[in-house]
């Protein structure tokens, strides 16, 4: 009896968030029995903490009772580990136990759609929605769904019924990033204002209300919510790099936190946004000028930097012989590897991954610079990379004065003095320099600068 009460005592202070505690009580679970309450509990806490992997040591043991519960929470948190298999096997045990346990059925969705199966996902939530109209969580999931396939009016009304069952910060972000990808900011932060006000320390939202006022013009009140989102979370990447944009900072280069971060989140939706609302011809517009200054000459293997989900690669088709994806955002490299031309795909940053190449036949880059300003690594690691011969082959956004600037918009735009300045430094010669619009959408149309480079 002392020793069971002795549990209780521990399990209670570990439920409550003392780590230390239930890191102790980890090495020893056997003694703990699996239906006891106090396990979930601490899974609980564990887990919000951050710490995962406790987390399912909580909830293996809890999962021995047959806990629909624990095995639900299994199954969330070897998702969350990226153990997708385990994970599926989870939510099929708990559904064993719970037939009709709605959210086990909402997360196998949830795990299709993350291996890129949209259709099996769908098919999942709106089952889920025949029986539970009212499941949020479905209704969420699949507002995201649509949304990534470009279906923004049914992803609203979606999104809409889930806001409106749980107005919770994951809702509520949901709808705020349709409706600003819409162009309908103001509506965005009136959907935002009262959820931050009962939940004021999500850092989401504030990150979220800077981008909905930088997006109305109100850079000063943009400053102010990213001066918070970082005073919440200091190590903030994005919070940072928008208060360097709307400074005047001219910093380096974007965080590659913020940008794998930005683009794995971004990454499903990624094509249907790009072409549809921002008129993204950059690819294209590349691949006709080196067709016009290449002489129609076959390239051999060519490394696509900043690849994501192949569009480069795409309209390089029938150019190039082999092709290397190289990427931050693990979700575009997964998107990229689906559409099947590269040979080989590396989750690097530029510079680094420039530096294993050799006798490369070019260098591709679209769209990629505007999150590096200071390109002087990229150039000398592609000076030494490209065979005699070899191309560089990008696009960047045309700027001013004789270097590089971060703009309010938090993209970098780099002038043509300053890109001939770093062709002369690393023995490369120009070959061609086109400016045409190279986006649209929100901000207006952007002009851009091609640039066509070559190796000596």
């Amino acid at each position: 009896m002392a020793k069971l009460d002795r549990i209780d005592e521990a399990l209670a202070k570990a439920g409550m968030g003392d780590l230390s505690k239930a890191r102790t009580l980890s090495r020893d679970l056997g003694k703990v029995p699996p239906g006891h309450p106090g396990l979930m509990a601490v899974a609980v806490a564990v887990h919000q903490a951050g710490d995962l992997s406790l987390a399912l040591k909580f909830l293996d043991r809890a999962a021995v009772s047959g806990s629909p519960d624990a095995l639900y929470g299994r199954g969330v948190v070897l998702a969350a580990l990226g153990r997708r298999d385990e994970a599926r096997a989870a939510f099929a045990r708990c559904l064993e136990r719970a037939p009709g346990h709605v959210a086990a059925l909402t997360n196998l969705g949830g795990l299709e759609q993350v291996a890129g199966n949209l259709a099996e996902a769908e098919r999942r939530y709106r089952a889920v929605l025949d029986f539970a109209p009212q499941a949020a969580l479905a209704l969420h999931n699949l507002a995201g769904l649509c949304l990534a396939q470009g279906r923004r009016d049914e992803a609203e009304d979606l999104a809409r019924r889930a806001h409106g069952l749980e107005p919770g910060p994951d809702t509520t972000l949901r709808l705020a990033d349709i409706l600003g990808e819409a162009g309908r900011h103001a509506e965005a932060e009136a959907v935002l204002n009262p959820v931050l006000d009962a939940h004021p320390a999500d850092v989401r939202l504030w990150r979220a209300l800077g981008h909905a006022r930088k997006k109305q013009g109100r850079n000063g009140e943009a400053l102010a919510a990213y001066r918070t989102t970082l005073g919440l979370e200091p190590g903030d990447g994005e919070a940072g790099h928008m208060i360097a944009a709307l400074t005047g900072a001219n910093t380096q280069r974007a965080p590659a936190d913020y940008v794998r971060g930005f683009f794995d989140t971004y990454a499903d939706r990624f094509e249907s946004h790009l072409v549809e609302d921002v008129k993204y011809q950059a690819p294209a517009t590349l691949r006709a000028l080196f067709d016009r200054v290449g002489g129609g000459a076959p390239l051999d293997t060519v490394i696509d930097l900043g690849c994501g989900t192949g569009l480069t690669a795409r309209a390089f088709q029938g150019a190039a012989g082999r092709f290397i994806g190289v990427d931050l955002s693990p979700r575009m490299l997964q998107l990229a590897a689906a559409g099947g031309l590269y040979a080989e795909l590396y989750e690097a940053d530029a510079a680094a991954a420039l530096a294993h190449g050799v006798n490369l036949s070019a260098v591709l880059a679209t769209d990629l610079f505007i999150y590096v300003g200071d390109l002087e690594d990229i150039f000398a690691a592609a000076a030494r990379a490209l065979a005699p011969g070899g191309w560089l082959l990008f696009s960047v956004e045309a700027g001013d004065g004789e270097g590089y600037t971060l703009r309010p918009t938090g993209r970098y735009a780099q002038s043509p003095a300053y890109i001939r300045a770093l062709i002369a430094r690393h023995g490369l010669t120009e070959a061609a320099c086109e400016r045409a619009r190279i986006r649209g959408g929100s901000d207006g149309d952007i002009d851009g600068d091609y640039w066509a480079v070559r190796k000596p």
